[in-house]
């Protein structure tokens, strides 16, 4: 018997709607989820699941502006999720391999402060942020690999220090997550290298920063007895205000001092036993001077002494802001910078068991 025009008219209807439902559900698979995604990223050495961890916004995985050199380590990328079902602005991640000279977690205005990461536990030298990271490589690495700037390949500085680096754009992702991509992308560049090694593999543990707190003037950075010089504090200017700590790592206790008042400065303080760091110090300054008693070197305002337990680097890194709101109070900067570090190492000597030292 022949179908009734209604009935042709509901089978088409419940058939288009079944089609534009079933467009809408691709759509919004293939555009804002991760199925049947890339497996991994910046050619093979980021793996999908890691990048998904980070990057758990909605939207699609992909990364872009690739750059890889074949039979080389080095590489830079960037990975982002995209939607057409959102305006707003998501996080990405550039990622990259660097030969940076020093201890440039604690020394560069690049990687400020210090006492908000998060820092490895364990072997493998680490630290992680809301809004970036790094690995340094194992020092096997460190005359391997480079960097790419552009379309060329920086060879690694003869006293370079190899990391692999992650900054985190439009928004901020969990330190965890990053730091385990972190951890596995620089065991693929290792690997790549020649210069893996076994800690690389392993999960890695965190050391979270304390909150932040006002600061005690007589007792700066929760060290008894640290107290900033009157040289260094400038009334209405820059004066004792907040302070962060992080120094649940074994090998790493870091403080960020925010100053009060208009200048907007703040002063970073570093002690780190991690021998890779405390090498890279020696390898990158040839300005050290010698130490009374033979016990280490020591700048205006870096120092390597020897205590109980091996050699711990210590550092202070000044914020611009600081430094100009001294030179026009003071004929001798360095002179403060002398003067506040060395009352940091004398404060801060009982975290290594350190001998007292007068940093010249």
């Amino acid at each position: 018997m022949p179908l009734r025009p209604y009935r042709n008219k509901a089978w088409l209807v419940a058939a288009g709607t079944l089609v534009v439902v079933s467009a809408l559900v691709s759509t919004h698979l293939w555009q804002n989820t991760d199925v049947l995604g890339a497996t991994s990223f910046c050619d093979g050495r980021v793996r999908s699941g890691d990048a998904q961890d980070v990057l758990d916004s909605p939207g699609r995985l992909s990364d872009s502006r690739v750059q890889t050199i074949p039979g080389k380590p080095e590489f830079t990328c960037v990975i982002e999720r995209r939607s057409l079902f959102s305006t707003d602005a998501a996080p990405r991640i550039t990622l990259k391999t660097a030969s940076e000279l020093g201890p440039f977690p604690y020394t560069t205005h690049v990687w400020r402060n210090p006492g908000a990461r998060s820092y490895f536990k364990g072997e493998v030298t680490g630290g992680v942020t809301p809004t970036g990271g790094y690995v340094v490589l194992p020092k096997s690495c460190w005359a391997k690999v480079g960097n790419i700037q552009g379309s060329r390949l920086l060879p690694p500085d003869d006293n370079g220090v190899a990391a692999v680096e992650a900054t985190v754009t439009a928004g901020r992702v969990a330190p965890g997550a990053l730091a385990r991509l972190l951890a596995r992308t620089a065991a693929s560049v290792a690997a790549d290298a020649g210069c893996s090694v076994a800690a690389l593999k392993e999960p890695p543990e965190l050391a979270a920063p304390e909150g932040a707190r006002t600061t005690d003037s007589g007792k700066v950075c929760g060290l008894p007895d640290f107290a900033l010089p009157g040289s260094a504090v400038l009334p209405g200017a820059a004066e004792p205000g907040q302070e962060q700590v992080s120094r649940g790592a074994q090998d790493v206790w870091a403080c960020d001092l925010a100053l009060a008042g208009k200048a907007g400065a703040s002063v970073s303080f570093t002690a780190t036993s991690d021998p890779a760091m405390v090498e890279a110090a020696l390898k990158d300054n040839d300005d050290f001077r010698e130490l009374p008693d033979g016990h280490g070197v020591a700048l205006p305002n870096q120092a390597i002494v020897q205590c109980a337990d091996g050699d711990v680097f210590f550092t202070a890194l000044w914020s611009k802001e600081y430094y100009g709101a001294l030179r026009d109070h003071h004929p001798s900067v360095t002179e403060v910078y002398r003067e506040t570090f060395a009352n940091f190492v004398s404060s801060a000597a009982d975290l290594h068991s350190c001998p007292n030292v007068t940093i010249p």
